[in-house]
């Protein structure tokens, strides 16, 4: 998991960074749900399936990232004004002026560190609006390891951006 990925393997999902075997029930309503490592999904056909695994990985999404984005506000003496999660096709973050910080939920897909450098570079915008001398500085300082996650999301990005469940 250190490296690269493999997110070729049928069957399972992934989240962060390990594979969760999917079990659809081909009954019930379309909802994905984890259960003892896996990831149970009833709603019978492969769309409704696919949909809520969707739905799924937004909900996991918001539920790691905003108490990350808190934790690591706290700790900065930063605070987003609000936390959106999206399917953005070329960035896995963004900050408005406004305070708002915006999220792919695939970064969820991928090693926990890498969704914490993510987090703590957008938190450093509210008090850095570019990519000055200061803002690199001041992430430095703020998660000494940021090049090595920014480096692996780099090598991943392809995969993670393209990655589809192949149930």
């Amino acid at each position: 998991m250190n490296e690269g990925l493999d997110l070729t393997r049928p069957g399972v999902v992934w989240l962060e960074g390990l594979p969760l075997p999917v079990e659809p029930t081909g009954t019930g309503k379309a909802l994905a749900r984890s259960r003892d490592g896996r990831l149970v999904v009833g709603g019978g056909s492969r769309a409704k399936v696919l949909a809520a695994i969707d739905r799924w990985y937004r909900r996991e999404a918001r539920n790691r990232i905003e108490p990350l984005v808190a934790l690591e506000g706290r700790r900065l003496g930063l605070e987003a004004k609000k936390v959106r999660i999206g399917n953005q096709r070329t960035r896995w973050g963004s900050c408005s002026t406004t305070g708002t910080l915006s999220f792919n939920w695939r970064l969820v897909i991928g090693r926990p560190e890498a969704l914490r450098y993510v987090v703590v570079h957008e938190l450093i915008h509210i008090r850095h609006h570019n990519h000055s001398r200061a803002f690199w500085d001041d992430l430095a300082l703020s998660f000494p390891d940021f090049k090595s996650e920014a480096t692996w999301l780099r090598a991943n990005e392809r995969q993670l951006l393209k990655w589809k469940p192949r149930i």
